[in-house]
Order: C-alpha cells, then sequence, then structure tokens
C-alpha cells in the first residue's frame, strides 16, 4: 500500500519532464523559425518574367509597358544544359519594343547580364526571350538530375541555406532531354507525358518545393524509378 507521500513525491517530477517537453518543442518552433528568416532570398526560375524585371528596365529608358500573363519552357538536355524560352504578353507598351535595339536592352537588364546571350523578339503582343544556360542539371548513372530547384539547407547546427526557387512566371513546363522519360523526384510537379509542369496556384506562396529534383532516364531504361531515385540518392552523397 503505497502512502500518500509517494503520489506527492512523483508530482513534482511529472511537472518537470512536461516542462522539459515544452521547453523543447518551443526551442524547435524558434530554431525553425530562425532558419526560414535566415535564409537566403527566393530565386525567380525565369528572371526575365519575375514581377517588374521588364517593366523597370523599360522604364530606365523612358519606356512604358505592362505584361499580363508570363511563361517558361525550359528545355533539358542530355548533357544538362538548358534551352529556355519566355514568354511574356502585354497588356500595353508592345509596341514600343519593335525596336530591336532597345528591345535587346531592356532584355538584357532585366536578365541582369546573368544569362548570357539572349535572342527575343514579338510575336503579336507577345515578347519571346530565348537563352541557353548551363549548372541546371547534372548527369548521374545515365540519368539527367534538374537540381537548379532544389534548396539545401544550411549546415548541422546552423541556420540559412539557399533561397526556395520561385516561378517567377505564371506557369513552367520542364521539358525531358529528347529520348528521355520523366523518373520521379517532381515533387509538387504535375508529370504529362515527358514534361512536368508547375503553375503559380500549384507552387503556392512559398514557391517550389524545395526537395524538386526532376529526374529523366532514357526511354529504353529498365525500372526508370528506380533508376531516378538511385540517381538522385548518388547527387545527395
Amino acid at each position: 500500500m503505497s502512502s500518500p507521500r509517494s503520489g506527492s513525491g512523483r508530482r513534482p517530477v511529472r511537472v518537470l519532464a512536461l516542462l522539459v517537453v515544452a521547453l523543447s518543442v518551443a526551442t524547435l518552433v524558434s530554431v525553425a523559425a530562425v532558419d526560414s528568416a535566415a535564409r537566403a532570398p527566393p530565386r525567380p526560375v525565369c528572371d526575365v518574367c519575375a514581377d517588374g524585371a521588364v517593366p523597370d528596365a523599360a522604364a530606365e529608358r523612358g519606356v512604358a509597358v505592362a505584361v499580363g500573363a508570363s511563361s517558361l519552357d525550359l528545355h533539358v538536355r542530355a548533357d544538362g544544359s538548358t534551352r529556355r524560352v519566355a514568354r511574356l504578353g502585354f497588356l500595353d507598351g508592345a509596341d514600343e519594343l519593335r525596336n530591336a535595339s532597345l528591345r535587346r536592352a531592356v532584355v538584357d537588364a532585366a536578365l541582369d547580364g546573368s544569362e548570357g546571350q539572349a535572342e527575343s523578339r514579338l510575336e503579336g503582343d507577345t515578347l519571346v526571350v530565348e537563352y541557353s544556360r548551363t549548372g541546371v542539371a547534372r548527369r548521374e548513372s545515365g540519368a539527367v538530375v534538374v537540381t537548379a530547384f532544389h534548396a539545401a539547407g544550411a549546415p548541422p547546427l546552423a541556420t540559412g541555406g539557399e533561397g526556395t526557387a520561385v516561378l517567377g512566371a505564371d506557369e513552367l513546363v520542364v521539358y525531358a532531354p529528347a529520348g528521355y522519360v520523366p523518373a520521379g523526384g517532381a515533387a509538387d510537379g504535375r508529370v504529362v507525358g515527358r514534361t512536368v509542369h508547375w503553375n503559380a496556384d500549384g507552387a503556392g506562396a512559398d514557391g517550389i518545393d524545395r526537395d524538386a529534383r526532376p529526374t529523366f532516364v532514357p526511354d529504353d531504361a529498365s525500372f526508370p524509378e528506380v533508376r531516378g531515385a538511385v540517381a538522385r540518392l548518388l547527387l545527395r552523397l
């Protein structure tokens, strides 16, 4: 038969345990909040489509334009490089950019020189910008893995990390290399045939899933999902 004293003796232990749990939860929440705040700014996948990029560049040159819907087609090559085709529909000011030299200056400024040589043209009231870029995807074990959307976190016991990839455009379509098919890693992207799609609504306010690494394997690959998973795993090592 236990005495009243033994029951009361256990009560402080329970209280202490609850306090430890509460403090642990509060610490985890605090660290998560600090880590999110310390991350680098979001990275638009389509720089030229990002809010204000073209209008601001045009305004600096005395031209007023208004952009409506925009999209980016990202064509992945088997060597890991990409060809990008951005389309921006103008609500106003398209005629001003029919001047090739002015249009080139606006596009180069909107890209901030980060994309190398870009070609642009107007199709009706739509500005089309084409350019190539390296460092977007990597080859691993016969697969091609798009790594540009994946945002690495901070090292252990540190805060921060890379900024989340945001679309910049209203729609993003990633095309498999010729002779390849999707093999997982799309995260919140939607696989349609040989492409992976994101749109501004589907990606959400926080941008593309930080773990997204769309993977493509040859058409004739056995167990394509397994090969894609192995390639992504090896890239983490």
